[in-house]
Parts: C-alpha cells; sequence; structure tokens
C-alpha cells in the first residue's frame, strides 16, 4: 500500500512538499499535516475559507477534504479531487507514514 500511496502523491508533488522545513509551492509543505488546524502551516496564503473551516486533519477529515475539495470546503484554492477511494486510503497511509 505504501507503494500505491506514493504512487497516488507523485500527482500531489506539482504543489506540495513533504519533508521537514520544505517549502511552499503552489500548495502548502504537508511535513505533520495530521492534528494541524486546516490553514495555519506558517508560509502559506491559505484561502479564507481553509482557514475559517475549523478542520483539524486527520485520515477521515483528510479522506472527506480529498474527496472534493470544493465541496468540503466552499471557497477553497485546492480543486484537485482523488475521487477512487482506494487510491485515497492509500494516499492518506502514504501521507501519515511520510509526514511524522
Amino acid at each position: 500500500m505504501q507503494n500505491q500511496g506514493a504512487q497516488a502523491f507523485a500527482a500531489c508533488r506539482a504543489c506540495h512538499t513533504l519533508t521537514p522545513g520544505g517549502k511552499s509551492v503552489m500548495g502548502p509543505n504537508l511535513n505533520k499535516l495530521f492534528g494541524r488546524k486546516a490553514g495555519s502551516a506558517p508560509g502559506f496564503n491559505y484561502s479564507p475559507a481553509l482557514k475559517a473551516s475549523g478542520i483539524v486533519w486527520d485520515a477521515k477529515t483528510l479522506d472527506q477534504y480529498l474527496a472534493a475539495p470544493t465541496t468540503r470546503v466552499p471557497g477553497t484554492r485546492m480543486v484537485m479531487k482523488v475521487g477512487d477511494p482506494a487510491r485515497r486510503a492509500a494516499l492518506i497511509a502514504y501521507l501519515k507514514a511520510e509526514t511524522k
């Protein structure tokens, strides 16, 4: 599943980094994502909608968001979605392992 998650994250690399202290690109650095309040990582200009969402990232909230970001948080700037539940699960497991 780790390999499937890495493959799923390949599409995310255009906008996101995972390394500690990694720069934010089109999207924020995802290091230490789990347990973090949405819109709170320093150094990234989040949409007002995401900052106001009240989301704290865990497997469930990330699954909901990745399934349909603009439905879960109307006004978010992230429009890429991961429609396949198995691919989302692999991606979330990968992020959990890679962003501690």
